[in-house]
């Protein structure tokens, strides 16, 4: 060991002149810097030498231990210390090592900085204790001026700083993991209990609804008969208004199907043209209302296996939708069967309307579930936003997509593209 004489002082800093860099009197907040020596003087002139040193707006706060047993008792109390200027040498030959040791293995401190410092190299070969012993930078005491000494602070500093952010920014990816996980599993949880909730109330909504409808079917005949066509057209709303609850429900159900991934696909063989046929058969008087032209144009394009429901659905989602946005203008449905590669079979199918058109970011947003052309309190068409939704979400589920194209005031084509045999998609 060195003698605390003033001799060892000078040349621990010799033949560096003292600089007033990076020095001020400030020093909260700090950085914890632990000396670890049986030597008070080296603990005096390192405080001298660096005390005053000041490394992003924080100084330093020194710890000082005489012994290994002392040290490895304080960094379990200073756990946040930043470095460690650990001599090797002390009540022990290699008393120093021991801590080092326990600073990782015992207190698990992975993020302190350790320096070591020894008066006595051939105690402590160099290259042994880098192979052998988890610190960070091995250091003579004769090699250390007191330039040499601050520059080796503030990497230390530097380094264990940037440990820092990374373990918070790794803790904070954690705690976001977990905000998501509890949030995904809260979600989850709803949407099982809307499900489940819409599922049961099918027959308490659906039941009264097919009866008003029922019925008002019923009182219109018989207001026909009994010649009292003023009470006509009010029954009629009433039959409309029940039939639109109805389908309103329907939409939500499926929607809520859709978000638990409830939907099921019953795939069947079955003739394209015919489908096509009952599909513009129930769609033509919405489109018709409008003072629309309805075209179609279908050659013979086979058949296809595939989920017949859902596809019937998508059909009439894009048609009611193109009929709902045109007036005085024409709506046109185009179908064929094309090749493409692996000599995989697919039906393309083009809605065209001449109605009102779309800007890009109405496009972007088309298919979110309950989005309205028009939000106003005042808007003129109807409708919650589950149709282009719903008929997206099945496309998908068949192994297709709908594409669109549409401008401003120019109509909207809706090209919708899905596999003739589903089988080859699952």
């Amino acid at each position: 060991m060195e003698s605390p004489d003033q001799e060892d002082d000078d040349f621990l800093f010799a033949d560096e002149d003292d600089e007033d860099d990076k020095v001020t009197t400030e020093t909260q907040p700090t950085w914890k810097v632990m000396i670890v020596d049986d030597e008070p003087a080296i603990h005096e002139v390192t405080h001298l030498a660096i005390g005053k040193i000041i490394f992003q707006n924080k100084g330093l706060n020194f710890v000082d231990a005489y012994s290994g047993e002392e040290a490895k008792r304080l960094i379990l109390e200073h756990p946040d210390t930043a470095l460690v200027l650990l001599d090797v040498v002390m009540e022990t030959d290699d008393a120093g090592l021991q801590v080092a040791r326990y600073i990782r293995e015992g207190a698990k401190n992975h993020f302190v900085r350790i320096v070591l410092r020894t008066g006595q190299p051939g105690q402590a070969p160099e290259t042994e204790i880098i192979l052998n012993y988890d610190i960070n930078d091995y250091k003579e005491k004769t090699e250390l001026t007191k330039q040499k000494l601050l520059t080796t602070v503030i990497s230390c500093l530097r380094s264990y700083n940037d440990m820092m952010i990374i373990e918070q920014n790794r803790r904070q990816l954690i705690e976001n993991e977990r905000i998501l996980k509890f949030a995904k599993r809260s979600a989850e949880s709803a949407n099982q209990a809307k499900t489940s909730f819409l599922s049961k109330m099918s027959h308490e909504l659906l039941t009264p609804l097919n009866a008003i409808i029922g019925y008002s079917d019923i009182l219109q005949e018989e207001a026909i008969i009994a010649g009292l066509d003023a009470f006509i057209p009010d029954i009629q709303k009433i039959s409309e208004a029940g039939q639109r609850l109805s389908r309103l429900y329907t939409c939500i159900l499926n929607i809520s199907k859709i978000e638990s991934d409830k939907l099921q696909i019953s795939p069947e063989v079955f003739n394209i043209c015919e489908l096509i046929n009952e599909v513009v058969l129930t769609t033509q008087p919405q489109i018709r209302q409008n003072h629309n032209q309805f075209q179609w144009q279908c050659v013979d394009l086979g058949v296809m296996q595939s989920d017949r429901n859902m596809l019937y659905q998508i059909l009439s989602s894009l048609l009611n939708n193109a009929g709902k946005f045109t007036q005085h203008g024409t709506v046109k449905l185009i179908g064929e069967r094309i090749s493409r590669e692996e000599n995989k079979e697919w039906l393309i199918i083009k809605v065209i309307d001449t109605g009102v058109g779309l800007t890009t970011e109405e496009i972007n947003s088309i298919f979110q579930p309950f989005n309205q052309l028009d939000n106003s309190t005042t808007r003129i068409y109807d409708g919650a936003g589950l149709g282009l939704a719903i008929a997206e979400n099945y496309c998908g589920v068949l192994g297709g997509c709908i594409s669109v194209e549409s401008k401003k005031g120019e109509g909207s084509t809706f090209t919708l593209t899905i596999p003739i045999n589903i089988l080859d998609e699952l």
